[in-house]
């Protein structure tokens, strides 16, 4: 018996060639449909984002890197963008890209807050382009009182206690804080009650509107004996609030003060030490 040629066989019959082609194009269609798709949705991208994307682009980097960078998730970026998860960048967050990519933080903050004037002037780059003089530092005021374990000193609202100021680069400041600087203030820490975070001698920048342990942290407060740099925790279900003070340093008792007989003055943020 003559043996018959092999035909290729698919569900339904045999393969033709004008199915190959239509089953190609149909492929064909689909990542070109894809590609549209994500033109679409960058498209689709508001101007600061819009900005982001190319400032990364342009730096070399991205979405995962510079989420790093900054100190975020791995998504950061990528959650931003695309899901709108956060809705808007904080300013703290608007800093750190400026200076990863070289451009202008209120390039990435939306329109409304630029004309709302509440996005800071970017100076370094209209500086680098007209020659003029350097941003000018930031002063924040430096109060020769002293937050020790035994208390003893007092720190006034006023001006009488502040023998001088520091002054901050303005893109320093803001990788510390985003607070102004009229809530800033330095004083320096004496005593090992909040050894090793805090040692004698350390310069601390306390965020004066700050006042509430909530999350806790270490903050400088008037106990009732004097000024002092404790760990602050509210204890729950007190009424009124109960708060604990606690040293780092184990070799100082923790004890408890109602809220309303104590005084915060602010949440310590950043610190100096000498070497």
């Amino acid at each position: 018996m003559a043996k018959q040629p092999h035909k290729s066989f698919h569900k339904g019959g045999p393969k033709s060639g004008h199915e190959d082609g239509a089953r190609e194009g149909a492929t064909n269609n689909h990542k070109d449909r894809g590609h549209k798709d994500r033109g679409q949705k960058d498209r689709g991208l508001d101007a600061p984002r819009r900005a982001l994307q190319t400032a990364l682009a342009e730096a070399g980097l991205t979405l995962k890197q510079a989420s790093r960078l900054i100190g975020r998730n791995d998504a950061y970026l990528q959650q931003y963008l695309f899901r709108g998860s956060p809705r808007l960048l904080p300013e703290t967050v608007r800093w750190q890209l400026a200076e990863l990519t070289d451009t202008e933080q209120s390039s990435l903050a939306p329109d409304d807050l630029a004309k709302a004037g509440m996005v800071k002037n970017d100076l370094a780059k209209r500086v680098r382009a007209s020659g003029e003089s350097r941003p000018q530092p930031i002063a924040v005021p430096l109060f020769d009182v002293r937050a020790a374990a035994g208390g003893g000193a007092q720190l006034s609202e006023g001006a009488e206690d502040q023998t001088d100021s520091i002054g901050f680069p303005p893109a320093l400041l803001h990788r510390i804080t985003a607070a102004p600087a009229n809530r800033l203030k330095l004083i320096t820490i004496t005593g090992d009650s909040m050894a090793p975070t805090l040692e004698d001698g350390d310069l601390v920048m306390i965020d004066g509107a700050s006042i509430a342990p909530s999350p806790p942290g270490v903050f400088v407060l008037d106990d009732g004996v004097g000024l002092v740099a404790k760990r602050i925790d509210a204890v729950p279900n007190t009424h009124p609030r109960e708060l604990m003070l606690s040293s780092d340093n184990p070799a100082y008792a923790t004890y408890q003060r109602r809220s309303d007989e104590v005084h915060i003055v602010g949440r310590i943020i950043w610190f100096a030490r000498s070497l």
